[in-house]
């Protein structure tokens, strides 16, 4: 089956259930894309031994911080760890400037939505849990077999309130992997940067078609930003 796709190169941050299974399915679609899997747990990656690629011992946004701050290049990032790996990076670069993660507020009219521990929203399409192979078709839920309405990386960008609300968009790679460009994580991080004195709360989400995350950021006015 790989001979069907063109090869590309992946960076998958996190080897637990579904890393370790990003990796095989990235891997099954053309065994010659550049695959790198990074975890903290040496033992994690133990699950992709058995494939010919990289892998790496780091924390999540320290590896990430070091492979975009040195130009290396992949495809895709694909996350795979317990946190909002986005906003947790853009996060660690803007703390200069005061910013400071808040609690997400909610939101009426976004599906299913769900306040996890660390005060991330969840959203999703679906009420129930979909197939880990689901290929995310564009005009219809696979389970259902309805026909889609605006997905919800639009829904999440068209949200109004008294903040900016950005979303990186992750992409179908494979049935149930999905991954986001990191040109537009840079763009993102640049752009909230040259916004000196413009709105100080910014909703930042990944999302899919169907399944996403917002994390809330604030950015003080008391920051290097201020006029004196």
């Amino acid at each position: 089956m790989s001979q069907y796709f063109h090869p590309h190169s992946y960076l998958i941050i996190g080897c637990g259930r579904f890393g370790s299974r990003a990796a095989e399915k990235l891997f099954q679609r053309n065994s010659h894309s550049k695959i790198i899997v990074v975890d903290k747990s040496k033992q994690a990656l133990q699950k992709v031994s058995h494939l010919p690629i990289a892998a790496e011992v780091c924390d999540a946004v320290s590896y990430l911080h070091q492979f975009l701050s040195e130009g290396q290049k992949a495809d895709y990032i694909i996350p795979a760890v317990p946190l909002h790996l986005v906003f947790e990076f853009v996060l660690s670069q803007l703390k200069p400037l005061g910013a400071k993660k808040r609690r997400s507020p909610t939101f009426p009219g976004l599906p299913n939505p769900m306040m996890g521990k660390t005060g991330d929203l969840y959203t999703s399409l679906a009420d129930f849990l979909c197939s880990e192979d689901c290929p995310e078709p564009a005009r219809y839920c696979k389970a259902t077999g309805k026909k889609r309405g605006k997905p919800l990386y639009q829904m999440l960008k068209d949200l109004k309130g008294p903040f900016e609300s950005r979303v990186i968009r992750s992409f179908q790679l494979a049935p149930g992997v999905g991954g986001f460009k990191p040109e537009a994580l840079l763009d993102l991080l640049e752009d909230i940067k040259k916004k000196k004195n413009s709105c100080r709360f910014i909703l930042i989400s990944t999302a899919s078609r169907c399944h996403g995350v917002t994390s809330f950021l604030s950015i003080s006015v008391a920051s290097g930003n201020r006029k004196n």
